[in-house]
């Protein structure tokens, strides 16, 4: 579980409680702030805008949609499970009379039981659970925006459910067909290969392969035939033009 990893909430200033209204305005000054545009002259600084306006677009698409955010926050749920039982805060007693500037009480906490193996091994179930239907619906969202044609952003979903779920190949797959509708063969014969290095039998993988492979040879021979092409014209301009006296 990687998701959990990045407080997204943090990354945009906002409360875990924050409205959808709040996170909008949070992201646009944001978005204003860092974006690359602002720095054409300064290569350094246009790289840092570009790292840091690319991590809060991120963090807005995930908690500016409520299903997405939904399960964000299961992940974290899930995530301080993991770390071992509720912390519980108990308040500090008052300051006692007549000791003024007295360091306040530390803050007593009780991380709870020890997890059994058991409950570990369940954790870990119930993450990867979350993971694969998380990344099943990144998958779907990819399959929508694939068919609108929206490849930059079909692109990016894919990235997240491998982020996810970097052992499934049909993710790997889907992000190659991707890059391939773009016009970008060899990322595509990338994700292939790391499709078919999971599962060497993986038949949509071979398939996409195989289509890449003609492609690229397609190309090729194009390119050969319209360079023979223009080799004949100037010969012949060459055989035609006048004779100088």
């Amino acid at each position: 579980m990687q998701e959990f990893e990045e407080d997204f909430y943090a990354i945009l200033g906002v409360e875990e409680q924050a409205s959808p209204e709040e996170i909008r305005k949070a992201y646009l000054r944001l978005a204003k702030r860092l974006h690359p545009d602002r720095f054409p002259y300064d290569a350094e600084q246009r790289a840092l805008a570009q790292t840091e306006f690319a991590k809060v677009t991120r963090a807005h698409d995930i908690i500016s949609d409520a299903q997405r955010r939904n399960e964000y926050d299961a992940l974290r749920a899930l995530s301080k499970i993991r770390g071992g039982g509720s912390a519980q805060t108990q308040p500090s007693p008052p300051e006692p009379a007549g000791a003024p500037g007295t360091e306040p009480h530390a803050l007593s906490v009780d991380p709870g039981p020890p997890m059994t193996k058991f409950q570990q091994q369940q954790t870990t179930v119930d993450e990867e659970n979350i993971n694969v239907k998380w990344a099943n619906k990144h998958l779907a969202r990819a399959d929508d925006l694939y068919r609108k044609k929206k490849y930059q952003e079909a692109e990016t979903a894919m990235k997240e459910a491998i982020r996810l779920v970097p052992t499934d190949p049909k993710y790997r797959n889907k992000l190659a067909e991707i890059y391939f509708a773009r016009g970008w063969k060899t990322l595509a014969m990338t994700e292939v290969q790391a499709a078919l290095r999971i599962d060497p039998r993986d038949g949509e993988a071979k398939a996409l392969e195989a289509k890449i492979k003609v492609a690229v040879k397609t190309q090729s021979q194009s390119q050969q035939a319209t360079k023979s092409k223009g080799n004949i014209i100037d010969q012949l301009k060459s055989i035609f033009a006048p004779k100088k006296p």
